[in-house]
């Protein structure tokens, strides 16, 4: 039997959750932990194969940071498309290109629908304009998620100058 090993990416994932993670620190999941600092800069080292965390530790870090990293790198190998609900403005970071572009095609649907509904006897009530509104701010959102996406990736690849010369 092969030896059983943890991807690249899962690797890099779960230092990603330990040492990215806004407002959290290594420090401060070991104390949720209750295990030592450098176990868990171990647990994040990925060269350190034999340091990884239980299921029962795995869980609560996640749960801890809320740092989808690694489960989206298991549900990219697993062919699934990792999409948030509810995404507010402070998560835009977290989500991918297609999965911001995925959810406003659902909300176009969603505008579609409404619209027609409210366009059925020709009137407009306050109640719809607002669920229509309503519909339309999550499109908005979601559009926006998926540019700050494209512009991470931009900024990640293009080397800052360049970036600065677009502007210009």
């Amino acid at each position: 039997m092969s030896e059983i090993i943890l991807s690249q990416e899962a690797k890099t994932a779960l230092y990603k959750m330990v040492h990215q993670t806004p407002g959290i620190t290594p420090s401060s999941i070991a104390d949720m932990l209750g295990d030592s600092h450098k176990t868990v800069l171990n647990i994040a080292n990925p060269n350190m194969e034999n340091h990884l965390p239980s299921l029962k530790k795995l869980e609560a870090m996640i749960n801890y940071t809320q740092n989808p990293a690694l489960i989206k790198v298991w549900a990219h190998q697993l062919g699934f498309v990792l999409v948030p609900v509810g995404c507010d403005g402070q998560k835009h970071h977290e989500m991918s290109i297609l999965e911001a572009l995925l959810q406003s095609n659902v909300a176009n649907g969603l505008a579609n629908q409404k619209i027609a509904e409210v366009l059925e006897d020709n009137i407009v009530t306050a109640q719809e304009y607002e669920e229509t509104h309503s519909i339309f701010q999550k499109i908005i959102e979601l559009v926006t998620a998926a540019d700050k996406a494209l512009q991470k990736m931009a900024k990640s690849r293009i080397p800052v100058s360049d970036l600065e010369k677009q502007k210009a």
